[in-house]
């Protein structure tokens, strides 16, 4: 009767393992290849359920009005479209150049399977009317840029490196801002980790999640009440065997406790997407000059639509503080 009993728990541990193995090979698959059917057709509503379904409220008319005024700077006011290689990919930008000459640059980069269009073209004009060149980055296996898989940030930080050493090739007198939002707020804190010139000043972080493997540890609790540990113990495996980095070391906590830049964090306290929770421990992390925004009823990257005045007032007061004295 024992040994019965054995077997049968061998059995069930044999098919846990495996049923957990399948589940993170699929993860990964869903989450980090471009043309996953499951997050196009059912994975996208569960993890950002904000993006659907929406109510028309006061805040829909604003985001409404702030596309349609992005969208339009976005395609009529394009100085010209840079391309660069990296790692077999074509990478593509849209610079917008100030009409009043300066060496100031914004690159704006934009979220998780979104595009520059999409989540940057209105802070790109509001960057742009207040004076500063702007480059909006498509990062690779998004808009117009060619890859299929997605780093969560940890590769494509490798892009945001590139696209600074293009600004600074084509303007050897630039000083740059890095400005990102979701995943490209999770981006630009991976870089800062990093050797970057000195060209570049300050970062601005909207909803950046701390680490990609707290960020997919909520993914799989919150939205898809999976069991995260089993699950992502094996999407671990699968994702340095398919894409060449591990979960954990995708970290923005890690990469901000060597960045001595000033940093920017903002959050709302609404974001079904991103905990709330990720800015504190961002803040706790960096070594630089720090400020947070958090912004009241915010949804996921949604803060400017929110409180759009008291959100650039807030952007512009940290970069030209940190800009002083910068032509």
């Amino acid at each position: 009767m024992l040994s019965w009993l054995i077997g049968i728990i061998i059995v069930i541990i044999i098919l846990l393992v495996i049923g957990c193995a399948y589940a993170g090979s699929f993860f990964i698959n869903a989450a980090l290849y471009k043309n996953s059917p499951w997050y196009v057709n059912t994975g996208h509503k569960l993890l950002n359920p904000d993006n659907f379904n929406k109510e028309r409220t006061v805040y829909t008319d604003i985001e409404d009005r702030q596309n349609e005024v992005g969208h339009q700077f976005y395609e009529e006011e394009m100085t010209s479209e840079w391309q660069i290689k990296l790692d077999g990919e074509t990478l593509v930008a849209r610079e917008y150049r100030n009409s009043v000459e300066t060496h100031q640059w914004v690159i704006a980069v934009h979220g998780y399977r979104s595009s520059g269009k999409r989540d940057m073209s209105f802070p790109a004009l509001k960057f742009s009317e207040a004076g500063y060149n702007v480059l909006v980055i498509d990062l690779r296996a998004h808009g117009s840029s060619t890859g299929e898989k997605i780093g969560m940030g940890w590769l494509e930080k490798e892009d945001v490196k590139a696209w600074i050493n293009e600004v600074i090739r084509r303007d050897d007198q630039a000083e740059i801002v890095l400005f990102g939002g979701s995943m490209g707020a999770a981006t630009i804190m991976m870089a800062s980790g990093d050797k970057l010139p000195d060209q570049v000043k300050l970062l601005v972080a909207d909803c950046g999640y701390s680490s990609v493997y707290s960020e997919f540890s909520d993914m799989l609790t919150s939205a898809l009440k999976l069991p995260a540990t089993p699950i992502l113990f094996f999407a671990n495996i699968f994702s340095q065997k398919r894409l060449g980095f591990s979960l954990k070391e995708a970290s923005c906590v890690t990469q901000l406790a060597k960045n001595e830049r000033p940093l920017l964090l903002i959050h709302g306290t609404k974001d079904k997407f991103v905990p709330q929770e990720a800015m504190a421990v961002n803040l706790a992390a960096t070594k630089g000059v720090k400020e947070s925004l958090l912004v009241k009823d915010a949804p996921h990257l949604s803060s400017w639509i929110y409180e759009e005045d008291r959100y650039f007032e807030t952007v512009f007061a940290f970069v030209q503080k940190h800009l002083e004295g910068v032509s």
